[in-house]
């Protein structure tokens, strides 16, 4: 049994959240800006770099798996996670600067050198620290109120830091010679990754991990069997496949559309912090709204808000106070989606074991995140096929006609689509009223048999 915490203090939980500051300032630069760097800086085919990131997303996926396990099967003096960022953070900051030091060479070697460096800092790397960060909260407490504040501190971080970054990423890149230039886009990583260390230092020197599970670590393979029989986990899974395609038309494929249909790559940071923040808030009210409202009708009613943003945006005259609008309602919406795939994914857990007679949990979750990387890479290499085939030139001052309506119609309509997914995915989630009955078929199982 999990040995019992103290009660944790403000300042840890705030600490441990700030931690989220240098994993976000990496991982914004790729959700954003690397595929933007690969196409307008070193002028590489954008179907070629999609097909690489969706092939190098298939690995980050399943790795995912493979930390978990590590963290969870190894422990030192200090615990399982605060170990791995001491020695792996510093590693991390140099693997992303490795990424944008592509060489001027054949294609064949730069496509090989993105794929190793891409997969060294995304899949090994960045998985690995940001697994063991993820997990920390875990280790630290037992108290379910201090874990969540702990993570809604992890949220918050999380999402300032991405519109910060959106924000400030273009100005200081222009700062250091420009968007064109190569080595201006290395110096502002550098800055960003010299920064991101300092509150992954703070977590390893004030952070505490305080508790130990002494439960044996699931098996993965039979974990990821429990979930391919799982229904509603497949259900609950697309919830969260839909969030993460939102959350790339957010990060990635907006920097396109508003660099190239309006004309303002200036824009960013406010449209990042209309599409995210929104999310922040839901995580702190959410806890009180399911005390009126069921997971599954705050994600069918988010959907819906996604749906009427959607349309507003297509009909809409493109103007920016549409944009911000649109933006603002479509996060609330994908807010909700977000916020509730993880808890609709818990209530996958009690069928599952109903089911299979087996009760798996971490590997359900990591196994969800193997979807929604999938799926980023999915959206990521779709867009690079569409930017090749609609004619996107990165050399060229001024896209095609072609190309500028083909990014238009992408923006307005690809999130369309996939809020009418999650709403006809959600409709049919009934897991959370039958879980009772689950539970209670459990409970009688448990008592024939003794157990």
């Amino acid at each position: 049994m999990p040995k019992e915490s103290n009660k944790i203090s403000l300042v840890e939980k705030v600490l441990y959240g700030s931690g989220d500051v240098g994993l976000n300032a990496m991982y914004t630069l790729f959700s954003s800006y690397v595929l933007f760097f690969y196409t307008d800086v070193i002028f590489m085919n954008a179907a070629l770099i999609g097909a690489v990131i969706m092939v190098s997303k298939i690995f980050d996926g399943f790795s995912d798996l493979i930390a978990g396990q590590l963290i969870d099967t190894h422990k030192s003096k200090r615990g399982h996670c605060i170990p791995v960022l001491l020695k792996w953070t510093l590693p991390m900051v140099a693997s992303v600067v490795l990424v944008f030091l592509v060489p001027d060479s054949t294609v064949a070697v730069r496509v090989a050198y993105i794929f190793v460096t891409y997969n060294l800092f995304n899949t090994v790397l960045y998985t690995y620290v940001g697994m063991a960060h993820g997990s920390l909260a875990t280790y630290v407490t037992n108290n379910s109120e201090d874990r969540s504040q702990m993570l809604i501190f992890k949220m918050l971080f999380a999402a300032l830091t991405q519109t910060i970054m959106a924000s400030v990423m273009m100005p200081m890149v222009n700062f250091f010679g420009g968007q064109q230039v190569q080595s201006a886009w290395i110096k502002s990583i550098l800055v960003f990754g010299i920064a991101g260390i300092i509150p992954l230092a703070l977590n390893i020197l004030f952070v505490k991990e305080r508790i130990d599970n002494d439960a044996p670590p699931e098996n993965i393979v039979q974990g990821v069997k429990c979930a391919f029989v799982n229904k509603y986990w497949w259900m609950a899974f697309v919830i969260n496949l839909c969030a993460n395609f939102i959350l790339t038309f957010n990060l990635s494929v907006s920097v396109y559309y508003l660099n190239t249909v309006m004309g303002n790559m200036g824009l960013m940071g406010t449209f990042v912090a209309c599409s995210n923040m929104p999310g922040v808030v839901l995580c702190v009210v959410c806890p009180f709204l399911l005390k009126k409202f069921t997971k599954r009708q705050m994600v069918l009613f988010g959907a819906a808000c996604m749906i009427v943003a959607q349309v507003v945006f297509i009909v809409a005259p493109a103007t920016v106070p549409v944009l911000f609008a649109t933006a603002l309602l479509r996060g609330i919406g994908m807010g909700f989606a977000m916020g509730m795939a993880g808890a609709l994914i818990g209530d996958t857990i009690d069928y599952g074991e109903w089911k299979t007679g087996t009760r798996v949990q971490s590997v359900l979750f990591s196994a969800s995140s193997v979807g929604a990387k999938v799926g980023q890479g999915a959206m990521t290499a779709l867009f690079g096929f569409i930017l090749t085939a609609i004619g996107y030139d990165g050399q060229a001052a001024v896209q095609t006609a072609q190309a500028v309506s083909g990014i238009n119609g992408f923006f307005k309509f690809g999130p369309l689509v996939i809020a009418v997914i999650l709403l006809i995915d959600t409709w049919f989630l009934d897991v959370e009223t039958k879980n009772p009955q689950y539970i209670k078929e459990l409970e009688e199982r448990k008592a024939k048999a003794g157990v």
